[in-house]
C-alpha cells in the first residue's frame, strides 16, 4: 500500500474507534429501557413481522440499483462504428 492509503486507512480506524466509544457515552445498551407507550387498533399487533419487512425493503432497494445501473449503461454505451 502506499503512504497516502495508510494515512487513509489509520484516520478511518481513529475515526471508527472514536465513534464506538461516543455512541456507548450517548446510549449505553445495559442503559435503555422498553417503551410504555400503548398503540390501540391496527398498531397493536403487526401484519408482518419486522424480518420480513427488512427483506422486503432489501430486495426493492437493491432492485431499484439494478434498474438505475442498467439505465446508465444504456445511456453511456456508444454508438455502432458506422461503415
Amino acid at each position: 500500500m502506499t503512504r497516502t492509503m495508510k494515512a487513509l486507512a489509520r484516520r478511518i480506524a481513529l475515526l471508527a474507534a472514536v465513534g464506538g466509544v461516543l455512541l456507548l457515552q450517548i446510549a449505553p445498551p445495559w442503559g435503555v429501557e422498553r417503551a410504555l407507550a400503548d398503540h390501540g387498533g391496527a398498531l397493536r399487533s403487526a401484519p408482518m413481522s419486522p424480518l420480513l419487512v427488512g427483506l422486503i425493503a432489501a430486495a426493492l432497494a437493491l432492485g431499484a440499483g439494478a434498474i438505475v445501473l442498467v439505465i446508465v449503461k444504456l445511456l453511456t454505451r456508444k454508438a455502432p462504428p458506422s461503415g
